[in-house]
């Protein structure tokens, strides 16, 4: 990793306002964010990079845990000339960026999870800044596992461990490679979205899933525009659940 800030922007810095490195802080989104507080004509693009972070957060309550170094904890302010209607579109439109740099066996569990069969790679977390037409900006935070460490096996797994550069400086590189044509173009909207239904965890074999204590093996089958999980059941019936009504069971859950 990089000792000084010139470092990473001598790495990073092509069409990239500012960016931010920092040895540890209480979490990437909330340090980003008070930058843009601050500052809120920030560039596209902006970021905010750590070695370590305290307040690792997913969506909802859950926490993300690292290890210092061994981690690529990164946040991004992504500005969206057009104001975008879909807030989902654009999580699908980062898993599609995503996917043209990471390994191809990485899929994408909804809504957030970077996973490699029943194990988690990384994590990620959209903030979404509305206007009167639309969203206008979105606070992208990354989480991934670079380097193996003392990470639960049977849960987790690592850039390292599939066999792909263990450099966190490179991931970072290569991220924000990703993310840098145009966010703006969001183009075919309809393929967008048939690309990401491509990407999902999760869609070529069943799992075991939850829902209100009741436990029931489906596949998924597509996510509809407005974001609500398709499973197929079964019997082939397909139903549709939204976020935090439905959960994936670990086949190492106790």
């Amino acid at each position: 990793m990089p000792s000084s800030a010139q470092a990473i922007k001598q790495v990073l810095m092509s069409d990239i306002e500012t960016i931010y490195w920092l040895e540890r802080v209480d979490s990437t989104q909330l340090e980003l964010r008070r930058k843009l507080q601050e500052n809120p004509d920030m560039a596209h693009l902006s970021a905010v990079v750590a070695a370590s972070q305290a307040k690792g957060r997913g969506r909802g309550v859950s926490k993300w845990h690292d290890t210092p170094g061994n981690s690529m904890l990164l946040s991004v302010l992504l500005r969206w000339p057009v104001p975008v209607k879909e807030s989902f579109d654009i999580n699908r439109w980062v898993c599609a960026r995503l996917s043209s740099v990471l390994p191809e066996k990485v899929k994408f569990k909804w809504p957030n999870d970077l996973m490699v069969r029943d194990r988690k790679l990384g994590g990620m977390l959209i903030e979404n800044h509305w206007g009167s037409s639309g969203i206008k900006s979105s606070v992208l935070g990354l989480g991934m596992n670079v380097r193996a460490s003392h990470m639960d096996l049977a849960r987790s797994i690592s850039m390292e461990t599939l066999g792909a550069e263990a450099d966190v400086m490179l991931w970072v590189q290569e991220i924000m490679a990703a993310l840098r044509p145009q966010a703006l173009e969001f183009g075919d909207v309809p393929a967008l979205r048939k690309r990401y239904d491509q990407l999902l965890w999760g869609r070529d074999q069943w799992h075991r899933y939850e829902v209100d204590g009741v436990p029931f093996d489906a596949r998924v089958a597509h996510v509809q525009p407005s974001g609500y999980l398709g499973l197929e059941l079964k019997n082939g019936t397909v139903v549709h659940y939204d976020l935090d009504t439905v959960k994936w069971l670990h086949p190492f859950s106790e």
